[in-house]
């Protein structure tokens, strides 16, 4: 259930907030923190889900909004002031270097085979077939050829490798400390006016 995700993960969130240094925090501290944000800020999803919920398990249902109204109220209760000088752009092209890094040494490697096995192409042209040379350098530019396509096979995996990590970390380049608090603001609504929507049919069925 997303609603019992959130509830767990904002305990990972304040967890971390009041455990860290937060005007120094790792790659993977900022990571969690904008992917919380990104896999909950569309609260539509949750009330949906708290609706149909309702008819199914209304005690659950209070439980857990009583624990994230809980956690929410924990988080707008620490000191997040810290999170307001990271610079999380910095953050996420320092953790992306050392993929641009291998991509980019393969790249020339890569180009560089490719010249020499060029160079040794357009020479057998002008070359006739029948000759020794011919003979001695076809063989070198086959080899030089198949040396290129696995080089060139590695610059294709580090691309994607690379292109896959940005799309799963981009949510930190992104991240601002005050989406993170707008959200949980928003989470501590939803969860109390659930609260009070329950509490609300249990007085109405008793009367």
């Amino acid at each position: 259930m997303m609603i019992q995700q959130i509830t767990q993960r904002l305990q990972e969130v304040n967890n971390l907030l009041a455990t860290c240094k937060q005007d120094s925090i790792t790659f993977e501290q900022a990571l969690l923190l904008s992917l919380f944000y990104k896999d909950f800020n569309e609260t539509n999803q949750i009330v949906t889900e708290a609706a149909a919920m309702f008819h199914d398990d209304a005690e659950q249902l209070n439980e857990i909004s009583f624990s994230l109204f809980s956690k929410a109220e924990k988080f707008l209760s620490l000191d997040n002031l810290g999170l307001q000088s990271v610079d999380f752009e910095g953050i996420f092209n320092d953790h992306l270097k050392p993929y641009e890094a291998k991509y980019e040494e393969a790249k020339d490697i890569s180009t560089g085979l490719w010249r020499e096995y060029s160079a040794m192409s357009n020479r057998l042209d002008f070359l006739p077939l029948d000759s020794e040379d011919y003979k001695s350098l076809d063989p070198l530019c086959d080899a030089k050829k198949a040396e290129y396509d696995t080089a060139h096979a590695r610059v294709n995996l580090l691309y994607n490798e690379l292109q896959q990590e940005r799309d799963r970390t981009f949510c930190v380049y992104c991240f601002k400390p005050v989406f993170l608090s707008v959200l949980v603001e928003r989470l501590k609504g939803i969860s109390g006016s659930i609260i009070s929507d329950i509490r609300r049919m249990k007085g109405d069925a008793h009367e």
